[in-house]
């Protein structure tokens, strides 16, 4: 499980962050947070104590370490995570809170909800174990802390969940929203198996499984056995005798967690299908089948284009705009089809028609650089706006949500805002005028935007405790509806006109929960909307005049997005097991008049005792002490590597590495060393500081290559080659970023002594790349350029190194095709061998380091290398070529398999930082050596 959390943390996380920083330092957290998010920090010290407090009654645990927190909004999006390691447990909560349409939206307030689920995890797979010598490893190794445990995915998460709605009397074992779509799954037979529940990928809702079944599945062990036999089974995961999650479940129910599940769907699933006994028909029918994720439909000003988000399993996200006709040129290529199978075998049986023909898809456009596409609103007949990210170019390069512009007719793509935060909007048919909600600092506004003097008027004061979302336009622009949910409130939907007066509230059904998705109808007179009410959502009609509230669905299906078409009928979203699809709601359909209106705003909770929160509140109180966040705070950690290069040597590396908890200081000293045979051992001192927008590195070394120790094989050659050097090296560098294009300009500098001589060189280079992402078709490139001058005992040297890229995605298939070129005037390069902390290409200048040959292959004054490769898909190994010439002659040529790179989360302990993995296997051919096989495998820290 842990190593899932450490996955969904790398897309999450910043790459760096700015010395802004801020701590406030209480009795168990240090509260780190930046400049702008100060009034959501000061009031997150206080709800954590709080919260501490109540799970320290409910778990009767707690953690006796200080958990550091950090409070920061790097995806203008609602999230969090935790790190669960015993010795440095972290949280990080983005303040951006969730919209009305999503599952996590049934909260007293995003503040409190997030941290108590987050602080949950910790408290649930942070406790140190009663295995004193795993514990101390634990201690002393912040990586194998954090995958010490076999916790599954649904169980961490699905505790957390569970935990969250029973210590608020809310959360998402309640909510209205995902019961009503977990009854369309149970209802299709769909509800994930036991080895599925793990899931982040495949199927509609995949990932969101782990928190909504698993919640409700520990629930009912629970309900059917006890709290207390459930919590047993935490206490005996942290024994000294070992056991993962099914031995300690196994021995305290006295069967499978797998098989008790299957009991728990059987029961769900029939209390589902008795509901669909009971539930009338509704009176619609297929309108658009799409596939797997959709959202956000919106048609066109004279309704003969309707455009709605696709998303597929691989998060591609895409624009597509459906013409609202029947497609009968596709219903005639099937008849026809059909027609001439019958001709040609009168006895065969034709296909059934599908229940609609897919409609013609008319544009579509496909993010761009992975940015996004969402509430897409057409000004006229051939322009949308869609909001979209932005990246923030300084300090933590933030991902921020801007609208941007699409002419369907040229295909032209304007940003109109810049580092807005605008996540929904409504537009002016003259397109200049944005009624829209924008989050900064963790505040959700309503505010008006001027898109022509860029202009942005609050609509309303500013104040954490409010969130707003869906404001919506009618027809003739005079009126202004939106949603606003207050802290320990149901989300409420008001009408205003625009001036700001008049404001009114629009009824709700008694004892409704979820609200979302507004839209008016075609004359302006009525709003249609989504209510939840008794585990159901429901599609709702409110006449604005007469003010009476009509429900026009029953509980029959899961309903999202209305939308009404000119002739009075109205499509939505149907949600089931394999995604939403449009249906149609005929318009002769009356539905039945609400009678029972919801008299009050405050949200009744739903589990209440002893351990249930407070009521959410935001805290000005200040709490603890305050300080600039300190670099100096270092926590270390052993580091441990193994390198192995089957045509050179092996290293095993340790050593000691520390960092604070931003990274913005990281220090690391050890000791590689052959075990084999002492090719190659020694020392080295590292130290990177990046809180500057200068960075800056230095290293000292000290180390001894022996070439004539290498692996040896009767086909593999290299010069002889003795070298013992010790020296330093310090590099400056100003990473720039426009747009897409990013330069980082170096200077560097290393003086090197050997045995019988010295060198000392000076290097002024740069790094630049680009690339350009369109989903099914991506283009980069990269080059890098740099002028060596140097100077040793006995001649003054100079070099230079270049290197492109070419790199891309075609149909799929990741491809990319590199150049690299080295010479050095009254010097050598040495071909050959891999790098370490010890040599690497950065400090090291005389190497040109290649996996699949030795140290000291040969020497040259001048080397070229070409390369090329592809892979079946992102993040799966290349299959490669390379070729080295030295001075115009082929030396080698490779092919084989390989991957690399780097991992780290850009914050957290500093063993789950800086890890360099490298591994391969080669063909390696040449005129002088004999053909053969080589392999690689290496995994070592590396600043």
């Amino acid at each position: 499980m842990k190593k899932t959390l450490i996955a969904a943390a790398l897309l999450l996380t910043a790459p760096s962050y700015g010395n802004d920083w801020q701590t406030i330092h209480t009795e168990h957290f240090n509260v780190h947070y930046s400049i702008e998010h100060t009034d959501f920090a000061k009031s997150t010290a206080v709800e954590l104590e709080i919260v501490r407090t109540k799970v320290l009654e409910q778990q009767n645990r707690a953690l006796d370490k200080t958990v550091d927190v950090v409070v920061f909004d790097p995806l203008n999006a609602a999230n969090g995570f935790a790190l669960p390691t015993s010795n440095n447990p972290i949280m990080a909560l983005f303040t951006t809170p969730p919209q009305s349409d999503t599952v996590i939206s049934n909260t007293s307030g995003w503040q409190q909800l997030l941290v108590l689920h987050e602080y949950i995890h910790l408290v649930h797979l942070a406790q140190p174990t009663r295995n004193n010598w795993q514990q101390k490893i634990r201690s002393l190794w912040d990586l194998y802390d954090l995958t010490y445990s076999n916790t599954p995915r649904w169980v961490a998460e699905g505790y957390a969940t569970l935990i969250e709605s029973k210590m608020t009397g809310r959360g998402r074992l309640f909510d209205n929203y995902s019961e009503a779509i977990l009854v369309e799954f149970a209802q299709q037979g769909a509800l994930p198996s036991y080895s599925q529940l793990n899931s982040t990928e495949g199927g509609f809702m995949a990932s969101s499984m782990a928190y909504l079944i698993g919640s409700r599945f520990l629930n009912w062990l629970e309900q059917n056995y006890s709290e207390q036999t459930l919590d047993s089974v935490w206490t005996r995961m942290q024994g000294v005798k070992v056991r993962d999650f099914d031995q300690a479940f196994s021995g305290v129910f006295g069967q499978s967690a797998a098989k008790l599940y299957r009991r728990f769907v059987a029961e769900y699933t029939y209390k589902a299908m008795a509901k669909e006994q009971l539930e009338p028909k509704l009176n619609s029918e297929l309108w658009l089948q799409l596939s797997l994720y959709a959202s956000n439909p919106a048609l066109a000003k004279d309704g003969s284009k309707l455009a709605i988000v696709e998303r597929d399993k691989n998060d591609n996200t895409k624009l597509i705009v459906y013409s609202t006709e029947q497609n009968t040129k596709a219903e005639n290529s099937f008849n026809k089809a059909q027609k001439k199978l019958l001709e040609n075998d009168p006895l065969d049986i034709a296909d059934t028609a599908p229940g609609v023909f897919k409609r013609e898809q008319k544009q579509v456009l496909n993010q761009i650089n992975r940015a996004g596409i969402a509430n897409p609103q057409w000004i006229n007949n051939t322009t949308l706006y869609f909001s979209a990210f932005s990246t923030e170019e300084s300090g933590s390069y933030n991902r921020v949500s801007d609208v941007f512009s699409y002419n369907t007719e040229t295909g032209n793509i304007e940003q109109l805002t810049e580092l807005a935060g605008i996540r929904r909007f409504s537009v002016t048919s003259d397109g200049e005028t944005l009624y829209a909600e924008q989050v900064r600092g963790g505040y959700s506004e309503l505010v008006k935007v001027n898109l022509t003097t860029k202009v942005v008027t609050e609509l309303f004061n500013k104040s954490l405790k409010t969130a707003y979302d869906y404001p919506i336009l009618n027809p003739d622009e005079t009126k202004l509806a939106y949603l606003s949910a207050s802290l320990n409130e149901n989300w409420q939907l008001y009408i205003q006109n625009t001036d700001g007066e008049h404001r009114q509230s629009v009824a709700m059904p008694n004892g409704y929960q979820y609200l979302s998705q507004p839209s008016f109808s075609q004359n302006g007179e009525s709003l249609y909307f989504i209510a939840g009410l008794n585990s159901a959502t429901d599609i709702y009609s409110y006449h604005i005049a007469s003010k009476t509230l009509t429900k026009l669905t029953q509980g029959q299906e899961a309903v999202a997005h209305p939308v009404e078409m000119a002739d009075g009928s109205l499509l939505y979203f149907s949600i089931s097991a394999d995604g939403p699809n449009i249906k149609q709601l005929a318009k002769t359909h009356q539905g039945n008049m609400v009678s029972d209106i919801a008299t009050t705003k405050h949200a009744p909770l739903l589990m209440v005792n002893q351990h249930t929160l407070p009521k959410a509140n935001i805290y000005t109180n200040q709490v603890g002490t305050q300080s600039s966040y300190n670099a100096l705070e270092q926590q270390a950690t052993f580091a441990l590597g193994a390198q192995y290069y089957s045509a050179a040597t092996s290293l095993l590396n340790l050593g000691v590495k520390s960092s604070d908890l931003l990274k913005q200081l990281d220090l690391q000293a050890g000791y590689s060393a052959d075990l084999h045979n002492g090719a190659l051992h020694g020392g080295f001192v590292q130290a990177k500081y990046s809180a500057l927008p200068v960075k800056f590195k230095l290293s000292v070394f000290d180390y001894n290559l022996n070439t004539a120790r290498q692996y040896k094989s009767l086909n593999q050659t290299s010069l002889s080659a003795d070298i013992t050097a010790r020296g330093g090296f310090a590099a400056i560098s100003y990473p720039l970023k426009f747009g897409q294009l990013n330069l980082t300009p170096e200077l560097a500098y290393n003086y090197t002594d050997y045995k019988q001589n010295h060198k000392n060189w000076t290097r002024l280079g740069v790094t630049q790349s680009w690339q350009y992402d369109r989903q099914d078709f991506v283009i980069g490139q990269s080059t890098y350029a740099s002028w060596y001058d140097g100077s040793s005992k006995s001649n003054n040297w100079q070099g230079y190194d270049l290197a492109a890229q070419i790199f891309g995605k075609a149909f799929g298939i990741p491809l990319y095709a590199s150049l690299e070129q080295k010479q050095r005037d009254d010097g050598s390069l040495a071909l050959g061998g891999f790098g370490s902390n010890l040599i690497n290409q950065q400090q090291s200048s005389e190497f040109v380091l290649s996996s699949e040959l030795p140290f000291y292959s040969a020497t040259a004054k001048r080397y070229q290398g070409y390369g090329a490769g592809f892979s079946f898909k992102e993040g799966l190994p290349w299959l490669y070529y390379k070729q080295h010439q030295l001075d115009s002659m082929v030396y080698a040529q490779s092919y084989g398999l390989k991957y690399q790179g780097d991992l780290s989360f850009g914050m957290g302990p500093a063993g789950i930082n800086d890890l360099t993995f490298n591994l391969g296997l080669s063909r390696v051919e040449g005129d002088s050596f004999a053909d053969e096989m080589r392999a690689w495998l290496s995994f070592y820290y590396s600043l």
